[in-house]
């Protein structure tokens, strides 16, 4: 069955446009501010410290006189490409593995998820901290998303293993397979519109759990400190006690970015999946 969508509908409807708007603004914020700006804004004592937000300076002036609203787009900028380059080779390495698995025979299967249960009882964080600590000299913004990617796929490959185990037995899937379906077809036909929903789900937990640890290995100093990022804008304002001093703002600034930014992906991702599997029912068998 053919499904029409049609996206102007969903465009127009505020729960969705306002989160999108939001998004867009970030994005924009974060990626082409950052190419404007003649400075480099981590460096120190390039504006007065410790100043509140004011016209000249609409976030404040960090302890170490960084500007915020200078500083904060490329923090922003740089923990985005960690989180989404992490979410796409884990997503991949979890989709690769748990389909595999799923679609193979016994013994590549109880290989794989003996894999796949390996990697899930591996504390992530701790294993993480230490190889970012070990190796941070040499650590670029597009490496730290790529060692978060190889370690944060084994939920992921276990849940779209069981989607995929689960699918296989069907009864609208054997009526596919007996009445002359490719492969290629069952899984387009079949299994993707299941799979579509789950994958982004996937992708935006994935993003924000890379978010979460980069933040938590920064605050304790494990992370390249060199780099702007979200974590090591905390990490520096708790090492120079802002909000003991009253520098609330250079706190306050970041995390309300890393919020929204959150906040209005998961809300555009959840209108999306309204909308597409209201238009687009599947019964299961």
């Amino acid at each position: 069955m053919a499904y029409v969508y049609r996206f102007k509908e969903l465009a127009l409807k505020p729960k969705f446009l306002l989160p999108l708007i939001i998004f867009i603004s970030l994005l924009l914020y974060s990626f082409i501010f950052p190419q404007m700006i003649a400075i480099n804004p981590g460096r120190w004592y390039y504006a007065p410290p410790a100043l509140p937000p004011s016209p000249t300076y609409p976030f404040g002036t960090t302890s170490m006189g960084q500007d915020l609203f200078l500083l904060v787009p490329v923090a922003l900028r740089n923990t985005i490409i960690i989180s989404f380059v992490a979410a796409l080779i884990s997503v991949l390495i979890a989709w690769a593995i748990g389909s595999i698995a799923a679609l193979s025979t016994y013994v590549v299967r109880a290989t794989l998820m003996t894999l796949v249960d390996i990697i899930c009882v591996i504390p992530g964080l701790p294993l993480l901290m230490v190889i970012f600590y070990t190796w941070r000299d040499y650590l670029t913004i597009p490496l730290i998303g790529v060692i978060m990617g190889l370690i944060g796929w084994g939920f992921p490959a276990r849940a779209v293993y069981a989607i995929l185990s689960s699918l296989r037995q069907r009864t609208f899937v054997y009526t596919s397979y007996f009445s002359g379906l490719t492969i290629y077809k069952i899984v387009i036909k079949d299994f993707i519109p299941f799979l579509l929903r789950y994958l982004m789900i996937n992708i935006v937990g994935t993003m924000t759990w890379a978010i979460g640890n980069e933040v938590t290995a920064s605050i304790f100093g494990a992370m390249k400190m060199e780099e702007a990022t979200i974590g090591t804008i905390i990490h520096w304002a708790m090492y120079y006690q802002a909000i003991l001093l009253g520098v609330w703002w250079w706190l306050a600034i970041p995390i309300i970015f890393l919020v929204v930014f959150v906040l209005s992906l998961y809300i555009i991702m959840v209108e999306i999946d309204k909308y597409i599997f209201a238009r687009a029912r599947v019964t299961w068998g």
